[in-house]
């Protein structure tokens, strides 16, 4: 058959996206402050398991509650990895790259499965070029091990996508509930308007749909609610809040704001690079328009939300990869017609490389982007183990790449508190201090504390077209490292 393609090279493809995504792991270990609380999740239930009083939530909540049913399947799936790290003392850092890992693969599989129904309705080609699209961006592989809710729900939410491309409703309903009423509940708009597709074309009868929806979104509710308010120790519905306070309250907004088509000029173009200029030809490929319109459609919906961030919309960028494969597809089959189509095809490989360097360049500047996780490796090259530290770390430091995976030496305590100021009493009785790097505050440490280390993290990034890469990364002290030369007084 003409879709068929030996065993061998689909396994390629696979390793291809595997290592794309554990290089970009491995480039970026530390995380945002975004990512903090699946991760300290994740990290309690491996650490601290039923111990709830140890858990981090309690002390630093959010300003949202988040769901605990994502970092339990994470740490479920991590944790025989974990076990075998600490049976061989390994550094405790090295679980963050396994949890982070495990999420990784778990979206990687996703895409995988989505790739197989592609490959079945579209062709191998197209398959392929898939997956070589979506390994070549930055985004998507960048993003797939960061521990953002919207990463988490990412899988589920292609679960359902490959669920409706098979048409298998009633799989497509019950893990839509799942995405949308536990994970993420923009994902109730996304998979809502492929579920209008199906109703307006008449493949599903309304019945029908509320015999799968009704139940399966009483079953997760529940399922949400019954766990998340064991761990956050009182009745929640996680999600339920979340979507209060960013559309009813519209308080997302104090993070904030960009112009309503900011999705189109700026997210998409960056997430889909040069594979961009082939979506409009997949298109013409009924099935792929049928694909495009509820993601566009969603993108456009979603960008009523003042506060807009390129991950809200991530859940649309494989459909898009799709669309790009399709129109890449075109080209490549038409090679011999004409010279344009030669042409065609030499521009398909080319935005391949395009892609590559730009999604390389964007790694490279990405990784000066986490003086949190830098200083705190500092922090234990600097100061030996057997030393009495107790390390206060501020809000500049804990978002940007501290973790609790990050505190490996148990002997140690690690203070995160947020109601002190600089220079207070208070802070003297800590034996280092992790703090911005700002004139003022550091002026009032300059008798009592000596500097340990300085931390550079980004500022910007010019333009140098007399060198390769032609660019220069402008790169300032972020963080201060300050040990404590005397006790007080």
């Amino acid at each position: 058959m003409a879709g068929k393609r030996p065993p061998g090279r689909q396994g390629l493809l696979l390793g291809l996206l595997v290592v794309v995504a554990a290089v970009h792991l491995v480039t970026c270990p530390y995380t945002k402050v975004e990512e903090s609380f699946n991760l300290q999740a994740v990290h309690d239930l491996l650490y601290h398991w039923l111990d709830l009083d140890k858990y981090d939530h309690h002390q630093f909540p959010g300003v949202v509650p988040r769901t605990f049913l994502g970092p339990i399947i994470i740490a479920t799936f991590s944790s025989p990895a974990v076990y075998l790290l600490s049976l061989l003392e390994a550094p405790k850092f090295c679980s963050q790259l396994i949890v982070r890992g495990t999420l990784g693969l778990g979206v990687i599989a996703a895409l995988w499965t989505l790739q197989q129904e592609v490959r079945r309705q579209f062709g191998a080609t197209v398959a392929m070029l898939f997956c070589w699209v979506t390994a070549t961006q930055f985004h998507l592989m960048f993003y797939c091990t960061r521990t953002l809710p919207n990463v988490v729900a990412l899988p589920v939410a292609l679960a359902a996508l490959t669920a409706w491309l098979r048409q298998r409703w009633a799989c497509f309903l019950w893990l839509s509930a799942l995405a949308a009423v536990v994970f993420r509940a923009e994902l109730g708009l996304l998979l809502g308007l492929k579920l209008l597709l199906l109703l307006l074309g008449r493949k599903v009868p309304l019945g029908r749909a509320l015999r799968h929806a009704v139940p399966a979104g009483t079953v997760c509710l529940g399922v949400t609610v019954a766990v998340d308010s064991y761990f956050w120790r009182y009745p929640v519905w996680p999600e339920g809040k979340v979507l209060w306070y960013n559309t009813v309250l519209n308080k997302s907004s104090n993070w904030g704001t960009s112009p309503f088509l900011w999705y189109f000029y700026s997210a998409l173009p960056r997430a889909l690079g040069s594979s961009l200029l082939f979506v409009p030809l997949g298109a013409v490929d009924r099935r792929a328009r049928a694909l495009l319109l509820p993601s566009l459609a969603f993108v456009l919906l979603y960008s009523l939300l003042p506060h807009k961030e390129l991950r809200f919309i991530i859940y649309t960028l494989p459909v898009f990869n799709i669309a790009a494969a399709r129109g890449c597809t075109y080209l490549l089959n038409n090679y011999r017609k004409s010279w344009l189509y030669k042409v065609g095809s030499l521009l398909v490989i080319a935005h391949l490389a395009v892609n590559a360097t730009y999604g390389a360049t964007c790694l490279y500047v990405s990784h000066f982007n986490y003086p949190g996780g830098v200083a705190m490796q500092q922090l234990h090259t600097l100061v030996p183990p057997d030393t009495g530290v107790v390390v206060h770390i501020d809000a500049a430091a804990a978002q940007t790449g501290v973790s609790r995976f990050l505190e490996i030496n148990p002997g140690w305590r690690y203070d995160k508190r947020e109601d002190l100021q600089p220079g207070a009493a208070g802070m003297l009785a800590y034996t280092h201090l992790l703090l911005e790097a700002a004139p003022v505050p550091l002026a009032l440490y300059g008798e009592s504390h000596r500097v340990l280390a300085r931390v550079a993290g980004i500022s910007g990034v010019r333009l140098n077209l007399t060198r390769l890469p032609p660019f220069d990364v402008d790169l300032q002290p972020k963080l201060v490292l300050l040990e404590r030369v005397r006790r007080p007084s």
